[in-house]
């Protein structure tokens, strides 16, 4: 079975295609966890920039248990300020 993201176009320059729902969740999770490392920002300090995301929601979200909604995708990237783009790209 597919999965299509529900994401506008506008914040994704192409369908994201996959197989399995869990490993998209997994692999977005990753690359939002490895963004928010690498601009060296905790779970706690994220909730500072960003109180409408939680530290335990955000850590669910990174471990692929929850998969953010489109309003909370921009929200994550606006806190770490990157683009949306930088999470899917490349997601297969």
């Amino acid at each position: 079975m597919y999965y299509y993201t529900t994401l506008p176009v506008t914040f994704l320059p192409s369908l994201v295609l996959v197989k399995d729902k869990e490993k998209f969740a997994k692999a977005l999770g990753s690359r939002i966890r490895n963004i928010r490392e690498a601009k060296s920002v905790s779970l706690k300090e994220f909730e500072a920039i960003e109180p409408s995301v939680d530290r335990h929601q955000l850590s669910r979200i990174e471990t692929g248990k929850k998969i953010p909604s489109t309003y909370t995708v921009y929200k994550i990237a606006k806190a770490l300020k990157v683009g949306t783009d930088e999470f899917f790209s490349g997601l297969r």
